[in-house]
């Protein structure tokens, strides 16, 4: 992509980059210091940090190192999902036409904004895109090197569906080869990491479900978003450094987030039959009591007490996971009634 070419004088737009940050001050100065320096020619660029109720004095930090960055403080570590929430509302008040999720271990080169934008004005049809992710360089170099490994994953994966490694025979969620813009690749969602979404889609399908905390939230998005009739893509010629991983790997917290978040999305996925939804569970349920589920491994012992905590966590919340199926087919059913009124129209 190139970023020499104005995006043009129809209109100015506006970008809203929001990162969230608890206790991640060592990232935050290559972070914000990136994003400040991003190409904005074209647009307007408004840079928030949203606070989880860090103890490291990030807050500060940013407050006097980056006056140009607005801080969002809350009073207590109110999770992954939530916390993006708080800023996308903010942003949405503020009038932004888009939004740009990034992560603080990470390093923006200088034209990714400028190419994310002019990909979302060009190609209408795209609600959410995010940039290939690079390996990360702690000398402050911004120029992409080897992909990292969520990348190289995303990549074998390809557009299959977001289980596809224990259910490998699920229809792809990828939209038709038919009207794709080139050097896409439409995997099953875009990482919260790096996710440049569309405020005209936020507005109608809704922002992160809460419920999931931390983990999945972005890949539900993602599934709504197209629901609800747009494509969701990774941009291949386009990218940004990650570190990944976070404070949280082999962490209890990970390993109970990532557990019930996955069987909450399974069960609220309209696009799976009750059939190989329950297969599926109860592969997930059998390695998870053993310890061996997703976000890593840990004792048998521990496996089966924190799946129990997960089974427990789900069965409290199933008028909520009725309720969300109910919400999914509704955008489903949208989609439907509008393609049937534009057929009628161009007859």
């Amino acid at each position: 992509m190139t970023s020499s070419a104005p995006i043009g004088p129809v209109r100015r737009v506006r970008v809203a980059a929001i990162t969230v940050g608890t206790n991640e001050l060592s990232w935050l100065e290559p972070c914000f210091a990136s994003l400040l320096e991003s190409d904005a020619a074209g647009f307007d660029l408004t840079i928030w940090y949203v606070d989880n109720d860090s103890h490291d004095g990030s807050a500060a930090f940013v407050q006097k190192r980056f006056p140009r960055v607005r801080i969002i403080q809350n009073d207590s570590n109110v999770g992954f999902a939530r916390a993006n929430n708080i800023g996308m509302r903010a942003a949405l008040e503020d009038g932004a036409d888009y939004v740009f999720l990034v992560n603080p271990d990470t390093q923006t080169p200088n034209s990714l904004l400028r190419d994310l934008v002019e990909f979302m004005e060009t190609w209408t049809g795209y609600g959410v895109v995010g940039p290939m992710q690079y390996e990360y360089d702690e000398s402050g170099n911004t120029a992409l090197g080897a992909h990292n490994n969520w990348s190289k994953t995303a990549l074998r994966w390809g557009e299959q569906h977001a289980f596809a490694g224990d259910w490998p025979n699920h229809p792809s969620p990828a939209g038709p080869l038919e009207g794709r813009a080139p050097h896409t690749l439409e995997h099953a969602y875009v990482q919260g990491a790096a996710f440049f979404v569309r405020t005209t889609l936020l507005r109608t399908v809704g922002l992160f479900d809460e419920v999931f905390h931390t983990y999945y939230e972005e890949t539900d998005l993602c599934r709504r978003a197209r629901w609800a009739g747009w494509r969701v893509a990774l941009l291949l010629d386009v990218g940004i450094q990650h570190f990944g991983g976070g404070g949280t790997a082999g962490s209890r917290y990970r390993r109970v987030q990532m557990r019930r978040n996955r069987y909450y999305y399974l069960l609220t996925d309209i696009d799976w039959r009750p059939l190989p939804t329950l297969r599926l569970a109860s592969r997930w349920l059998r390695d998870d009591l053993r310890g061996r589920g997703v976000g890593g491994e840990t004792t048998w012992w521990r496996g089966t007490w924190e799946t129990t905590e997960a089974v427990w966590w789900l069965g409290r919340r199933v008028p909520l996971i009725r309720a969300r199926r109910r919400a999914h087919r509704q955008l489903g059913r949208q989609v439907a009634d509008y393609a049937a009124q534009q057929a009628r129209s161009t007859r």
